[in-house]
């Protein structure tokens, strides 16, 4: 915690006010926290309070751009608000707060100067907010203290949604800034002046470029790139010059086959073997990783047991080893443990060749998921359920609604590669002699010897489905991003319109013919 005196502020608002810096876990906050949540759920909805914990509480510390800051009266937060550092010269006001029995003092008018002050004094030439269509006292606010608003201020706020504000540092705040640091020790101010950009200087003290516009920009050679490059280049060409004219491949005996009835009937079986798996795989696999995360010693120690061996046995083991499980157990039954049985079936009946595929399928990947999602869950900030605990928001809830949305950006990757693995682990179950698309290749080039093509026939299929499956996985993955990347980057087909759009207007200009050189009519 960081006691700061400011200069007396213009704003009405109380002379005896202490400002305070503090973190996010100090017990003054917890009222601001509290008030906060309670206002976002009472006008947008009970589940509007997880806003809180939408970033993490380091984005509000000095190392990382931010501050939170508190006032004071008699020792008693009564009003605080934060900003964060939402890109190089911009900072983000956050939790503008009053207390409900200080309200009409003038106080948020204060909060906001004096975070404007902090954030220029931290070198942030821009200030940016948004505020939500239902709070016409916030929106008042900002426009009254020189926001300028980045929507149509005529237009229905329910239909715009979060209002977004700018507001550009003067000379004169960030003059402000400077005499609030003339006060600090000399210690600190070589500490400050050393971390600050020079963007963020005094103009006296930034260093002096104007002779490197003098210089002669010489482009880096990357010559050993480019040597590489062009050896790669060379493997390319060569391969699919032997693909196109080794008449080994027979592309006539492809053709015939790739959409041959058989092999789309197997395509199909593949699809679902590798859907069913995936979603019992993923459903059993985040129990077993809550498990592993649960305080209880039993469930802990029953998920790691089963995680661990799970994926010690070969897939194709446990494939043949359910293949089999009627060799195990004839029948089974439901009864009392170690008493009577009320009714049982044959095994044999009861799990047939897919059902078997399916089991041995899913346990496999279950173990596998089951460390996926564990480490999503570990990736969330442990502040987040903090400040969901201290809003009072139910366990299951927070996992629902705080904790998985978060974990996915880390669960989503490792999730597809193991997916598209899945799909192409669904070949091993050609040991049980079950139609999917390896084994129906590997029948009919068993009965004509035509190996090559109908290997390539696998191949083609193959590498479509993990095609498909790759580009659903990249927009999820975009989807999931948007809370932490504002501006996403653009996917292909905008960067292809982007692309042509660029050749059109470079060729555009090319067409037009020059300008006169007079600029008056004769």
């Amino acid at each position: 915690m960081t006691s700061v005196t400011r200069p007396p502020s213009s704003e009405p608002a109380p002379a005896d006010l202490t400002v305070i810096q503090v973190s996010v876990s100090d017990p003054r906050v917890r009222p601001l926290l509290r008030e906060l949540g309670h206002e976002y759920s009472t006008r947008y909805g009970k589940d509007a309070h997880a806003e809180l914990a939408r970033y993490p509480d380091e984005e509000f510390t000095p190392p990382r751009g931010g501050v939170l800051l508190l006032l004071l009266e008699d020792g008693e937060p009564v009003a605080g608000g934060a900003f964060r550092r939402y890109d190089g010269a911009t900072a983000e006001l956050k939790r503008i707060w009053t207390h409900s029995a200080h309200r009409r003092r003038g106080l948020a008018r204060r909060v906001v100067a004096e975070l404007e002050r902090e954030a220029a004094a931290r070198g942030y030439r821009r200030i940016y907010l948004t505020t939500g269509p239902r709070q016409p006292e916030a929106r008042g606010l900002y426009l009254a203290t020189g926001y300028t608003p980045l929507f149509d201020t005529e237009a229905d706020p329910e239909t715009i949604g979060p209002l977004p504000f700018e507001k550009h540092l003067t000379a004169a705040d960030r003059g402000r800034a400077v005499a609030i640091e003339a006060d600090a020790t000399p210690a600190d101010a070589i500490e400050a002046d050393q971390a600050r950009p020079d963007h963020a200087r005094p103009d006296h003290a930034r260093p002096d470029h104007d002779d490197l516009a003098s210089l002669k920009v010489v482009p880096t050679r990357h010559y050993a790139r480019w040597a590489a490059a062009l050896a790669v280049l060379v493997v390319s060409v060569q391969f699919l010059h032997g693909l196109v004219t080794n008449p080994v491949w027979q592309w006539r005996v492809f053709g015939e086959y790739v959409l041959s009835e058989t092999i789309v009937t197997a395509v199909g079986v593949t699809l679902q073997l590798t859907a069913y798996s995936m979603l019992l795989g993923f459903t059993l696999g985040t129990v077993l990783a809550f498990m592993r995360l649960s305080a209880s010693p039993v469930l802990r120690t029953v998920a790691w047991t089963y995680v661990w061996i799970f994926r010690s046995i070969p897939m194709i083991v446990q494939l043949v080893f359910w293949f089999n499980l009627g060799a195990l157990y004839r029948e089974l039954g439901i009864g009392i443990p170690f008493g009577p049985v009320f009714w049982s079936v044959s095994s044999n009946d009861l799990i047939g060749t897919i059902g078997a595929a399916l089991i041995g399928l899913s346990l496999h990947q279950a173990a596998y998921c089951a460390e996926i999602v564990r480490g999503g869950v570990l990736s969330v900030d442990q502040g987040q359920l903090e400040a969901a605990a201290a809003l009072g928001i139910p366990r299951l809830r927070q996992i629902r609604r705080i904790v998985l949305p978060q974990a996915m950006r880390a669960i989503l990757p490792t999730a597809g590669s193991e997916i598209i693995s899945l799909l192409k682990g669904t070949s091993v179950v050609y040991v049980m002699a079950i139609g999917e698309l390896f084994y129906q290749v590997k029948v009919i080039y068993g009965r004509n010897g035509m190996v090559i093509p109908l290997l390539m026939v696998a191949t083609a299929w193959y590498v479509f489905l993990t095609s498909v499956l790759s580009v659903a996985q990249y927009y999820v993955e975009r989807h999931y991003a948007r809370g932490a990347e504002r501006t996403p980057p653009p996917t292909p087909p905008e960067r292809a319109r982007r692309f042509l759009a660029g050749l059109r207007a470079a060729a555009t200009q090319r067409r037009r013919p020059a300008a006169p050189l007079g600029g008056g009519h004769g």
